[in-house]
């Protein structure tokens, strides 16, 4: 069938959109002499291995097993209603933490068993959209999980704009059917079988923040118009675009490249959490039994509505939203998202005409609350027995015995805070991880045959929680250091090629003026933290600007003064030295090295060449959660050689806590100092211009 899109943004038909009380009017007396049929689209995206709840304080609330009994629940009664039901989770189906450790820690290589997975294959999912954390751990991993995501009920994973021919695992799943561009799922419906087509998309800058090996990354819009013409050509009746983008404002810009066709867009990646709050209630519209919403609920407790930024700043938080720009054909599409950690349900039903045109938006669509019998009686739900012994019970067995064996004591907390300090500032944490990074690569160096660094720079968007006050446990180092990356060592880094990485690191932030000083602009997660030196960048001069490929498109001029091992080396914009002919030995990430937040990268001058293609790197095989674990051991021993039988339980890490390494100028309005970390003693300095591959 070919198709018209209806929904044009004329003042009539946004006042109709965005108000449920008029569009449970319309619903009620034209649904049944025009809209021909109703496509109820479940949703849910970013679970990122919350298995056992959306926190450990509210483990009351999410957790996979409700959220299974919920999903059932729910389509089922859409089913029951005579509405086609499709399914989607919209990316970041797990997340490296000590939840997916007790996946990693199951078996050997090739016969471990992805209790994510397990989970997600009881679901009874349409399609699951490959998101960036889907390969934090390279694509045999992904590989496997996809492969135990076949267990119960077969999941399909999409993306248009991703490319597997280089890697043969991955490959192997596109020709079983397991991974493709788009799908159709075949829906009942009261007037009778309707075809959806569904599109995944993944985020353009994939190979920055994750590790996707050989894995090619597309331009989105033109992977997804290809996907459009096909499901058009094949006939379906409506398309649904699920995609991870990061941000529910990034799919408001990708509208404006699309050709029309789609009639919905799921988000994911942003964790944006989109309410309405003069939403009716599902009841109201489809009668007893029907499943509750938000407006009946509430929220999780201490969760709020997102606040619109990017190209919707200014707009109204609203389930669902219209988007701001047109497809080309003029049409705006509506788009949803929700929050995630199995928190929340997403359900928005569209209705259809004859002609398969879609004409309104049930003004009961919302997310639904995912809670337990105990905090909610009356609309909460029981765990899955299924899901509960597949999945949770070995997870939760797995992160007890982290939580119950100490390394340290802290008598302070430890400072994570998100964008408003690992991502924009120096923290005492950010420095603790620095610190263990180079400690760690350090001890390393020579089983490894090279130099010893004298320095370490790790990203803060790799640093994922705080440290409380009191016993810091095995459980601490995952959930501050999920992610799995090796420990390496970069040799003979020239120094003003370590300034053009510095640059990148502090060229997302600005002054907040209003008070809370340093703020950061757009993704931030390059922020870089430091053992070993101490930097002072001008937070008012020009930052690095990139574009999708990496390459420079300002020239940047934020770094003032280095210093290493206390010398200084640049001072007031002036080298001390010859930084073309002074190298030093970095301690960092895996995922730094091969390109991620753009590090290494980051192209050098005006040129198409990268670090990352003059300066090779060495895994010393310690992983960046290993680093810090040891490194809390060594410094609760006190200052001798690393011993993990010797280490002092009761040590005060706050003890040996100095500081000053990462300063920005002019002071910003409302600058916080913060309490700083231990410093390892540097290393020496390289000068020898011969030893560098550059």
């Amino acid at each position: 069938m070919q198709k018209h899109h209806s929904l044009r943004p004329t003042a009539a038909w946004s006042a109709l959109f965005f108000s449920a009380t008029a569009a449970a009017v319309f619903l009620a007396t034209a649904a049944s002499a025009d809209a021909q049929y109703s496509l109820t689209v479940l949703h849910n995206n970013d679970g990122e291995s919350r298995l056992l709840g959306v926190s450990d304080a509210l483990s009351s609330y999410g957790n996979a097993a409700r959220f299974k009994t919920l999903l059932d629940q729910t389509r089922d009664f859409y089913r029951s209603a005579g509405h086609g039901v499709v399914a989607i989770y919209a990316g970041d189906s797990f997340l490296a933490g000590a939840q997916f450790q007790a996946s990693l820690d199951s078996g050997p290589v090739g016969a471990r068993t992805f209790y994510d997975a397990l989970a997600i294959s009881r679901m009874g999912y349409d399609a699951s959209i490959l998101g960036n954390h889907e390969f934090d751990f390279g694509p045999e991993v992904l590989a496997e999980f996809i492969e135990d995501a076949q267990a119960a009920q077969p999941t399909t994973y999409l993306s248009a704009n991703l490319e597997f021919a280089a890697e043969p695992s991955l490959q192997a799943h596109v020709a079983a059917g397991r991974i493709a561009a788009s799908k159709i799922a075949v829906v009942p419906t009261a007037a009778g079988a309707k075809k959806v087509g569904i599109i995944g998309a993944t985020t353009e800058t994939l190979r920055f923040v994750a590790s996707p090996g050989g894995v090619g990354v597309q331009p989105v819009a033109d992977a997804v118009n290809v996907e459009i013409a096909l499901l058009q050509g094949a006939g379906v009746d409506a398309i649904v675009l699920g995609s991870h983008l990061q941000s529910v404002d990034a799919d408001n810009d990708l509208v404006a490249l699309l050709n029309p066709g789609i009639d919905l867009i799921i988000a994911g990646g942003g964790d944006d959490l989109l309410t309405h709050p003069a939403a009716l209630k599902p009841s109201d519209v489809h009668g007893p039994g029907a499943p509750a919403s938000v407006v009946e609920t509430g929220l999780i407790p201490g969760q709020a509505p997102a606040v619109l930024g990017g190209s919707l700043t200014g707009v109204a938080n609203s389930y669902p939203l219209l988007s701001t720009v047109r497809d080309a054909g003029g049409n705006a599409v509506p788009l949803v998202t929700t929050g995630g950690n199995y928190g929340y349900l997403g359900r928005v039903t569209l209705e259809f005409d004859a002609g398969g045109n879609l004409t309104a938006i049930d003004g009961s669509s919302g997310p639904q609350r995912v809670a337990g019998l105990t905090v909610d009686p009356v609309h909460g739900v029981a765990e899955d027995p299924v899901v509960v012994v597949e999945s949770l019970e070995p997870v939760r067995s797995f992160v007890n015995g982290l939580q119950s064996t100490v390394i340290a004591r802290t008598s302070t907390r430890l400072l994570h805070g998100g964008s408003s300090t690992i991502r924009s500032r120096e923290t005492n944490l950010g420095n603790l991880v620095a610190d263990g990074i180079l400690h760690a690569a350090q001890q390393q160096a020579a089983d490894f045959g090279v130099d010893k660094p004298t320095i370490a720079v790790v990203n803060g968007g790799g640093i994922r929680a705080a440290i409380e006050a009191g016993d810091v446990s095995q459980l601490s180092t995952f959930s501050v250091s999920p992610f799995g990356n090796f420990v390496s060592i970069v040799e003979d880094v020239r120094l003003a090629d370590l300034k053009l990485l510095l640059e990148n690191a502090y060229s997302r932030t600005a002054d907040g003026l209003a008070g809370p000083g340093v703020q950061p602009v757009g993704s931030n997660g390059r922020f870089a933290h430091l053992a070993g030196m101490e930097v002072v960048y001008n937070i008012q001069a020009p930052g690095y600007a990139f574009d999708a490929s990496g390459a420079a498109t300002a020239t940047p001029r934020r770094i003032v003064d280095m210093k290493i091992g206390g010398v200084a080396y640049l001072q007031e914009g002036q080298w001390l030295v010859d930084p073309r002919n002074t190298t030093v030995d970095v301690a960092t990430l895996d995922f730094l090295a091969r390109g991620g937040d753009q590090y290494f990268r980051t192209a050098i001058g005006g040129s198409s060449t990268y670090l990352s293609q003059i300066y090779d790197f060495t895994a010393v095989g310690v992983t960046d959660q290993n680093a810090l674990q040891q490194y809390l051991r060594f410094m609760a021993a006190g200052d001798v050689a690393f011993d993990v039988s010797s280490y002092q339980a009761d040590y005060a890490i706050q003890q040996r806590i100095a500081g000053g390494r990462v300063s920005a100028v002019p002071e910003p309005a409302g600058w916080l100092t913060c309490v700083l970390a231990v410093v390892v003693p540097a290393g020496r300095l390289r000068r020898d211009a011969n030893r560098s591959r550059r």
